[in-house]
């Protein structure tokens, strides 16, 4: 008698602990994004000639950059837009200059989108170097600063 009142209890265990099991239903869902194409200009730096000595016949370069993003496989075009003087202070003069791709001072920087674009390798940090340059014995005034405000783009 023994022996079965411990088979029940065992059984009423059982039973009991079948019943109190948690049911579960499961679904799937997916996580999406979509890329998209962008860029972005994240720093730039000034192009400073400093002093210009108007009697030297050798023209004042000078160098300056953009620092800028695109999303990988992004087609995009940089250009600068702005006139290439520097008005005087006080008023009254200017001062040309030209802005150049390249070190060798060859292919002027572009005023407005030009091209078929370059296609962004990556979506890491590029620099596009700017490279300035004074043409010589241009007649100025002796004192005066000279300024302009140039705006890049990164066009995509």
């Amino acid at each position: 008698m023994k022996l079965f009142l411990t088979a029940v209890t065992m059984m009423a265990i059982l039973m009991f602990s079948i019943g109190a099991m948690a049911a579960t239903s499961t679904a799937t869902f997916n996580v999406t994004a979509t890329a998209t194409g962008n860029c972005r200009i994240t720093g730039t730096t000034n192009v400073a000639f400093g002093d210009y000595d108007p009697t030297n016949a050798t023209p004042a370069d000078a160098m300056g950059n953009m620092t800028f993003r695109c999303t990988k496989g992004t087609t995009y075009w940089l250009y600068i837009t702005g006139a290439r003087s520097m008005a005087s202070t006080p008023a009254g003069e200017t001062l040309n200059f030209e802005l150049y791709t390249d070190a060798a001072r060859t292919a002027s920087f572009p005023l407005v989108k030009t091209g078929a674009g370059t296609s962004s390798a990556s979506n890491a940090a590029q620099t596009q170097n700017i490279y300035g340059r004074i043409p010589a014995e241009q007649d100025v005034t002796a004192g005066r600063t000279f300024l302009q405000t140039l705006t890049a783009t990164v066009e995509y």
